[in-house]
């Protein structure tokens, strides 16, 4: 592979490993609130 191929591989690979870890970061810090009766099966 050339340089540019190589330079290009890891910007790909920092985007999306980054925008993994910022998300998981962000649901650390502030996780989704469930709704009243959401998830717990009483609407059926």
């Amino acid at each position: 592979m050339s340089a540019d191929a190589v330079v290009m591989l890891i910007v790909a690979i920092v985007v999306v490993w980054g925008g993994l870890v910022a998300a998981v970061l962000k649901l650390r810090g502030h996780p989704d609130e469930q709704r009243p009766g959401e998830g717990t099966g009483e609407d059926r």
